[in-house]
């Protein structure tokens, strides 16, 4: 197993499985460290994630998901909107 989230800091390095952990509402990868420690990630954070949609059709073309820059699209507008609120008072 790869991890292959992108701001992890061991991104790149291999591991041998210990356990796949299905718990609600993530699936974990369980591994043995270099400390000889079980460590935990979310199978998302590895090579082993189910390929979705987004993903397979953009195939490394694109970053962002659209659900998500709606997402930021409304955190910014409220944050925004916040701001505004406090400059009037």
């Amino acid at each position: 197993m790869t991890i292959t989230h992108p701001f992890h800091p061991l991104r790149g390095r291999r591991f041998a499985v210990f356990s796949i952990l299905t718990n609600r509402p993530e699936t974990l990868v369980r591994y043995i460290s270099e400390q000889q420690n079980i460590v935990s990630v979310p199978i998302s954070w590895t090579d082993l994630r189910p390929v979705d949609e987004h993903s397979r059709i953009a195939s490394g073309r694109c970053l962002l998901r659209a659900d998500n820059l709606v997402a930021l699209l409304e955190l910014v507008d409220s944050m925004r909107d916040s701001v505004e609120e406090c400059n009037q008072k």
